[in-house]
């Protein structure tokens, strides 16, 4: 898929982050556009180099930072800190339900997060799509995740002017539905919305393929292999299996985002006012 598939902006290319994007130029229903380097969604900060923040911090002038993970993620693969930009704490999912996600759970060694993946992907007999399935729907459901998805609302609306970042650990999951959330909102269309999650294995999957093939040779199960490779990319049938749980609980996505995260019409519009273009885009 080329990234021009979903706008004239795309990948912001840094040295240690592979998965940061910036969603301006994505069109909405009524043909207007998100406004570049507003809105930028990426996986964990930590590695960055000084050339990254640099980047980030002057180029894409960003000004604040919204961190999806978990306090103990947050101490393991703690964020740079950068002056002038406003570093906020919104946990989506709760300790125990992160330690199961696969979003590249920060261990000490190298060998623990190997152990991890591979005692997790062992755990599901050879099919994780049931896990994941339950996975998207208690992102878009669960209590605690509309709660915190209806806070990082809030937090667009007052940031300043700069750039707003998003991340959690690997950009997929959490940053996946909390992006696709923030595009029905501005009115983008759903297949653009599809496009742009799955996009994410573009930049993923390298390191997926790389671990699974570790796997593999260091155990000799094709089929544990082919589990983990799934659990560290995304697919179609996520992002779909995750509007279909709103649509059979809410009616349509326009209704959930109101009666569930509480984004009011008005929020709505001034949300649309902030990062989107006046009028028709060109």
């Amino acid at each position: 898929m080329k990234e021009s598939e979903i706008n004239s902006y795309g990948r912001i290319r840094l040295e240690k982050l592979p998965n940061t994007r910036d969603l301006g130029g994505i069109r909405t229903i009524d043909k207007r556009s998100i406004l570049p380097r507003r809105l930028i969604r990426s996986g964990t900060l930590f590695e960055a180099t000084t050339g990254d923040i640099q980047i980030l911090s002057e180029e894409c002038r960003v000004g604040t930072v919204i961190d999806f993970r978990t306090e103990t993620e947050r101490k393991q693969k703690p964020d740079p800190e950068i002056p002038g930009i406003l570093n906020i704490f919104n946990p989506i999912l709760d300790e125990k339900t992160v330690g199961i996600t696969m979003e590249e759970e920060e261990a000490k060694e190298k060998k623990e997060l190997f152990s991890g993946i591979i005692n997790h992907a062992a755990s599901l007999g050879g099919k994780p799509e049931s896990y994941i399935t339950k996975l998207y729907e208690d992102l878009v459901l669960s209590d605690s995740a509309a709660k915190q998805y209806g806070r990082f609302f809030d937090l667009l609306l007052e940031a300043d002017d700069r750039a707003v970042l998003w991340h959690c650990s690997a950009g997929k999951d959490r940053v996946g539905i909390g992006t696709a959330l923030l595009l029905s909102a501005l009115s983008v269309d759903r297949e653009t919305i599809v496009k742009d999650f799955v996009l994410t294995n573009a930049y993923v999957m390298d390191g997926a393929e790389a671990v699974a093939t570790m796997v593999r040779k260091s155990t000799g199960d094709h089929v544990l292999a082919d589990c983990v490779r799934v659990l560290l990319t995304v697919s179609e049938e996520y992002i779909n299996q995750a509007f279909h749980a709103i649509d059979s609980c809410y009616g349509t996505i326009d209704s959930y985002l109101t009666k569930r995260l509480g984004l009011s019409e008005e929020k709505k519009n001034l949300l649309r006012q902030k990062f989107l273009t006046a009028g028709l885009a060109e």
